[in-house]
């Protein structure tokens, strides 16, 4: 069975690396860093302590359910907790560990902690197909209990009472993916410049950056004390999907200037052109099964790990495929470290 035609739940981690377009670059990306999920929603309002707890209740049913239809089941390690203006579930399972939070601005937040790429591929798999029916409800409780509106509308003496037009709905939502790549000493011990990850970059996205009279000059000429961070961000509009995609990356100084943290959004949000009619961002399009195997196999998978990482350590050289090819710094290894 063929990966188009396989449905993301049953995507084994096997298959997911089989169908990459360079497998060489997903061999060296061992982990991946934090990943989060954000709907924000219309609502402007915040609720008091008695709906705060029916809300919390019904949120809790809705997450019961979702954990069990992934397949996780493990119910006692859900949690909840109030923080100011919001509520937090966190689920702290060993292997499915996420938070789930409603803020009192309407803002639904799922995060989940770096991990192996295994073991996230194994959690979105599961899990992300169904989530958006995890915000859906949330944004249906939300309309339902935290309006002040009741469910149903009187048109008038004459006219049925019929269910009102919902009032709440999510006006952007977006899918963020992490990833650090640590430069590592060669076997051949030879020593690293001082400024390793900004050297990776030059070679390939940045050739200059402000001195200390302004005037741009070539970063590897300059000392370590000169930086505190570097970083590069780039957002394109995806046409035919309707969203935006966005690719950072930065250079810190922490690490001694070893680690490239890559940073990647997949966003549906209302698109304002330079010119002519914006695109109102349609939530029955994005909230999908659909999209969230969209998010992580073409995007994530095929554009960030595949594509923009690859070339930032490689260069043109990499589309060579990475068994053939050598890092464009001689001497550099890479990496993807499981803390940093």
């Amino acid at each position: 069975m063929s990966e188009q035609s396989t449905p993301l739940e049953h995507l084994t981690h096997k298959a997911y690396l089989a169908g990459a377009a360079d497998r060489g670059i997903l061999d060296h990306i061992t982990h991946v860093g934090d990943f989060s999920y954000t709907a924000q929603t219309n609502f402007l309002g915040g609720w008091s302590d008695e709906k705060e707890r029916r809300v919390t209740l019904l949120l809790q049913s809705t997450l019961q359910n979702g954990l069990e239809e992934s397949g996780f089941h493990n119910l006692a390690s859900l949690e909840a907790k109030r923080f100011r203006d919001g509520i937090e579930f966190q689920y702290l399972d060993p292997d499915y560990q996420f938070s789930y939070a409603l803020d009192g601005r309407g803002r639904i937040l799922l995060s989940r902690p770096r991990s192996s790429s295994a073991a996230f591929h194994e959690w979105y798999r599961r899990f992300m197909p169904s989530f958006t029916h995890i915000v859906l409800s949330t944004v249906q409780t939300i309309d339902n209990e935290l309006t002040g509106l009741g469910p149903e509308e009187t048109g008038g003496k004459s006219s049925p009472v019929k269910p009102r037009e919902k009032v709440i709905q999510v006006e952007r939502a977006s899918y963020s993916f992490n990833v650090a790549v640590e430069i590592e000493d060669s076997p051949s011990g030879q020593d690293l410049p001082l400024l390793p990850n900004i050297q990776v970059l030059n070679q390939t996205l940045l050739s200059r950056v402000p001195s200390g009279t302004g005037s741009l000059s070539d970063p590897v000429t300059m000392g370590p004390e000169e930086f505190g961070r570097i970083d590069y961000s780039v957002s394109r509009w995806n046409h035919q999907k309707k969203v935006a995609e966005h690719y950072s990356v930065s250079a810190p100084s922490n690490n001694r200037w070893r680690l490239l943290l890559f940073k990647f959004g997949y966003v549906g949000e209302t698109y304002i052109p330079s010119a002519g009619e914006r695109q109102k961002f349609n939530q029955d399009d994005f909230l999908t099964g659909e999209t969230a195997a969209e998010a992580y196999l073409e995007f994530f998978r095929q554009k960030c790990l595949c594509g923009f990482i690859r070339d930032v350590l490689y260069g043109d050289r990499g589309r060579q495929g990475l068994s053939i090819v050598k890092p464009l710094t001689p001497g550099f290894q890479f990496v993807t470290p499981a803390a940093w």
